[in-house]
């Protein structure tokens, strides 16, 4: 903000003292906060570096028949069954044809018109194929029984009606998105500003890791992949490729989990007998089911703790929380609107300028405050997005259920209770059923599930049900009164597998040299060809490569606490350090892992 439109009482430089407290934590420990306690295995485990470099950390999103989708493929094929193979087929004159390429090459504002009074459908749409096929940001239009031809960009173009897509049986395109150090709403958002589209068009089925390289796939409406075509070249953290056309879109959750290979580097040990211990217990016994403390955000006022807020139908707390001042935050620009907000409540100047304009939650809830006033504050959150409300909803559920599983632990450890919740069908992991003394002998510890708090779940049939109860009372919370009017604050509850085995565990451990080298290749390394060049003559360093497959929803981090048996937030205070010794801060930064 420029000093000279400031009030002169007002001072901005001084943080205001944060709203909100963080919720305690005993010895400032983020895991316990959040229910991570227990290991599965005894061993003693080993120091490591996990997400040092981005490039450390490879997902490729496995699809629901079970393949691992790769980007193989970064061009953008046509998908053009109607185009016409020669001019024969157009009905255009030659003098026509000249000044439409004339206007590509001038980006003038003329129109050029085509009658169409006896032409047929056909010939009507070989001529919009036409136009498109000497230069996609001509655009064709049928208006008062002619075809209009003018420049716009494609970006800006709106999208072909249905008679011109060229199989109406498919009617979505599937892509792959290739994306590095960006999470999967920021790279959608990127690509949607560059087509000039809204974010809300385009569907995946979960969202990757920001700190790494990943794969996923893609689903937008009646986009052909040409509009595409610049992506690759204007977004370098960004690539797209293998399109295809496909008869439904992506839905979150559609997928059946993500393979991860992973670089841990700089071992405490260099013991292969000792590592082999760790990697060998993972293999027998898994890892328990955590959700990572990326289901939690990275600022100092927890997502659960908005959560909270939202399910007590305490929408003024909530809405305090969500614009409590946090020095934590990377961006200045959205510290500075924080503590704005926080000393002057002035939502008008704030949103005229006096901040510079950027997309955020914190942006959008004020507005919503703005546009809805003191007295709907259900109406001023709603400007929030919706799935961004559920996930302060679904941290919440996720504290809830990481403190009963390591209770459960401390408790009866790998017992099996009678009126235990278990899955009887692999396929369905909504269908469960109670243990009970006639078939508890035949049900493995893999198969109990505990569920997430909700309307709609059975709890146990025993005391792990008042455990819920109790967990939920302390926070104000009646268990038997989670469904709201308002459906955005209802949770129906679901049910999530105790502990997991990762599928086709490899590892190898290796030698380097410089702490910055990179062992593992992305797709779109192979598909450069790009080297690696990790060739160690010194053997300064040890390192772990870990393949392993997970089901949906679970995190890699909580396979590698197992094997590691260290913290997450242990493991992260080793990066810093190592970061800051070896002044490699411009390759790192801020993370959740």
């Amino acid at each position: 903000m420029n000093s000279d439109d400031r009030k002169p009482t007002e001072s901005t430089d001084e943080p205001v003292r944060k709203r909100i407290r963080p919720d305690p934590s005993p010895d400032n420990n983020p895991e316990e906060t959040v229910g991570i306690t227990q290991f599965l295995s005894n061993h003693d485990g080993f120091d490591g570096i996990i997400k040092y470099r981005y490039s450390d950390f490879l997902v490729n999103e496995i699809s629901t028949n079970g393949s691992i989708v790769h980007l193989t493929d970064v061009s953008c094929p046509e998908f053009d069954s109607h185009k016409p193979t020669s001019l024969i087929d157009v009905p255009i004159d030659e003098e026509t044809i000249e000044r439409m390429k004339t206007l590509s090459k001038t980006h003038d504002k003329d129109t050029i018109s085509i009658p169409c009074d006896n032409l047929t459908k056909e010939q009507r749409t070989s001529i919009h194929h036409f136009v498109r096929s000497i230069d996609i940001n001509l655009k064709s239009e049928l208006i008062n029984n002619s075809i209009q031809v003018t420049y716009q960009p494609i970006g800006k173009q709106i999208r072909r009606s249905t008679d011109q897509w060229p199989d109406k049986t498919k009617p979505y395109i599937k892509f792959v998105l290739y994306k590095e150090n960006r999470d999967t709403m920021d790279a959608i958002q990127s690509i949607a500003a560059c087509l000039n589209m809204n974010t809300s068009l385009f569907q995946y089925a979960g969202i990757k890791d920001k700190r790494g390289k990943t794969c996923q796939e893609v689903t937008i409406h009646k986009v052909l992949p040409i509009k595409f075509k610049n992506i690759n070249q204007r977004l370098p953290a960004i690539k797209v490729g293998n399109f295809q056309l496909c008869e439904t879109p992506l839905r979150l959750g559609q997928l059946q989990g993500n393979r991860f290979e992973i670089f841990v580097r700089n071992l405490s040990i260099n013991s292969h007998e000792q590592i082999k211990i760790c990697v060998n217990n993972l293999m027998e016994k898994g890892f328990i089911n955590y959700f990572g403390l990326q289901r939690f955000g990275s600022r100092t006022l927890a997502t659960q703790t908005v959560g909270k807020y939202l399910l007590r139908h305490d929408w003024s707390l909530a809405i305090d929380a969500i614009l409590a001042y946090d020095e934590t935050i990377t961006h200045e620009w959205l510290r500075q609107l924080l503590n704005q907000w926080n000393k002057t409540h002035d939502i008008k100047t704030i949103l005229d300028g006096t901040i510079p304009y950027r997309r955020s939650i914190e942006v959008d809830l004020l507005r919503g405050l703005q546009n809805n006033g003191p007295t709907n504050l259900i109406g001023a959150l709603s400007s929030i997005p919706r799935n961004t409300r559920l996930l302060y909803l679904h941290a919440y559920q996720s504290m809830i259920w990481n403190k009963i599983v390591s209770r459960r632990l401390i408790t009866y450890g790998n017992e099996i209770l009678i009126g235990d919740l278990y899955i009887d069908d692999i396929n369905n992991d909504n269908h469960v059923v109670y243990v009970t003394e006639t078939n508890r002998n035949n049900i493995k510890l893999e198969q109990i599930v505990l569920p997430l708090p909700g309307y709609d779940i059975k709890y146990p049939l025993n005391d792990i049900h008042s455990w819920y109860r109790d967990l939920l009372n302390e926070d104000g919370i009646n268990i038997d009164q989670m469904k709201y009017h308002v459906k955005d604050y209802s949770l129906p509850g679901n049910y999530r597998q105790f502990l997991i085995h990762p599928g086709q565990i490899e590892y190898k451990v290796v030698s380097y040299d410089n702490i910055d080298d990179d062992p593992l290749k992305s797709d779109y390394d192979r598909l450069m060809n790009n080297e690696n060049n990790v060739t160690p003559k010194l053997n300064k360093y040890t390192g772990l490569i870990l393949g392993f497959s997970l089901p949906k929803s679970s995190y890699a981090t909580m396979a590698l606490r197992e094997i590691l048996h260290r913290n997450e937030s242990q493991l992260q205070t080793h990066h810093q350090q190592d970061n800051q010794s070896l002044e490699t801060t411009d390759e790192i930064e801020d993370i959740v892992l």
